[in-house]
């Protein structure tokens, strides 16, 4: 306690020096916190957007092969076509319900807005598959494509853009293409209008439209009746598996070989996205951690130059009985409470850095989130930085002859 008492004064007389010895270790846990803070929030935000579309989603996706011995990697463009998705509703009996995408970005007119929205081309099914309701209007079907009808059901954010104050029901959208040569520009009728429903997955449902994947084959993307995705849904959790083992089996018997798809489940996507975050975070925080090095350089540095203006009195202090033992000490707690007192004003700051990048960053959806592991960590490894880059200030301090030391000027 006495100790403690010596090492708060020492501290106080010298607070100049004392602030800068803090300052590194103040940043390094700061920007530890941070990182760590917006990497879990990523992660989180990424993995709920995953998890939103349920655990027993299933895409089936364009495989990559070859790239051997020099050759270059091949990839079909659209392996599949949309009939496929059709058959796997009908011969793989896990699965509920199976949608061939078609998807692209476009520039949309209305009235007098425009702006950039993404157009998906599917079956009404994949209505069922998000679990998205109307709230006015009718879902797309088939018969628009057989009537050569070019009908489609917007997204509730599209609506209030395009059309604000009005409902958009009957209302026709232009949808522009730009080419080298001309630009195309396709009217589209609005039969139906999406509840609002943020993002679900990969899919912003409010800025989403969909029109029937045949009509939108036909009317805009021209692949000829092929797409790159699938997206399937088991009937359960427990059959997501079986779903799995089918549509590999379809798959396969189609293309004789598993190279040209890849089928992935949510558990997977989830597992690909914690390890490519870890490694993510784990880069980020070793940087992070250069600063609490170099901030216990400083704090090294800065004992040394305490322990060169302290020499006279510590041979006084030995003098008059201080052991080696008491001298070591008092640098030692001074160094691990400079550190100490450091890491909770950087887990502070770090705390208040990022509850601005959450209310600054909710705009593009990012969020920090601060964990109680993170604090530990930052903790442990300040007091452990004091302590290891203290030892050997202190341990030249108590190796100061009482002689030499009185005798110092």
């Amino acid at each position: 306690m006495e100790i403690l008492k010596e090492t708060i004064r020492s501290l106080r007389s010298n607070k100049m020096r004392t602030f800068l010895s803090m300052l590194g270790i103040i940043i390094g846990v700061m920007a530890v916190i941070t990182v760590v803070a917006v990497g879990e929030g990523a992660t989180n935000q990424i993995k709920s957007q995953i998890s939103s579309l349920g655990s027993n989603m299933i895409f089936v996706q364009r495989g990559y092969y070859g790239g051997q011995g020099g050759a270059a990697v091949k990839i079909e463009r659209n392996p599949f076509s949309l009939e496929d998705a059709d058959k796997l509703n009908e011969m793989a009996p896990s699965v509920k319900n199976a949608v061939s995408l078609l998807g692209s970005s476009f520039l949309v007119q209305g009235g007098k807005n425009n702006s950039y929205f993404t157009v998906y081309g599917a079956s009404e099914i994949f209505f069922d598959l998000l679990s998205v309701d109307l709230i006015s209007g009718r879902n797309v079907s088939y018969e628009d494509y057989k009537n050569a009808e070019n009908n489609v059901v917007v997204g509730y954010n599209i609506a209030s853009k395009l059309f604000p104050g009005e409902n958009p029901i009957g209302k026709t959208i232009y949808l522009i293409q730009p080419g080298k040569n001309f630009t195309r520009k396709v009217a589209f009728e609005i039969i139906g209008l999406m509840e609002k429903s943020g993002s679900i997955g990969f899919f912003d449902v409010d800025n989403m439209i969909l029109m029937n994947d045949k009509l939108s084959d036909a009317r805009l993307f021209q692949s000829n009746g092929r797409t790159s995705i699938i997206v399937a849904q088991a009937k359960s959790e427990e059959t997501a598996k079986l779903a799995i083992k089918e549509i590999d089996h379809y798959m396969y018997e189609k293309f004789g070989n598993d190279k040209t798809y890849e089928i992935m489940s949510q558990d997977a996507m989830l597992e690909t996205v914690g390890q490519v975050t870890n490694i993510m975070k784990f880069v980020l925080i070793s940087i992070a951690a250069i600063s609490l090095l170099v901030g216990g350089i400083g704090i090294m540095n800065i004992m040394l130059v305490s322990v060169t203006e302290r020499t006279k009195e510590i041979g006084i202090k030995m003098a008059i009985g201080a052991t080696r033992k008491r001298i070591l000490s008092e640098f030692l707690v001074e160094s691990v409470l400079i550190t100490f007192i450091a890491g909770i004003i950087g887990v502070l700051f770090g705390w208040g850095l990022s509850q601005i990048i959450t209310i600054f960053g909710q705009g593009i959806g990012l969020v920090a989130e601060m964990t109680l592991e993170a604090i530990i960590v930052s903790f442990s490894v300040s007091a452990g930085v004091g302590l290891f880059f203290g030892i050997y200030p202190a341990n030249k301090a108590s190796k100061l002859s009482p002689i030499e030391a009185l005798r110092y000027e």
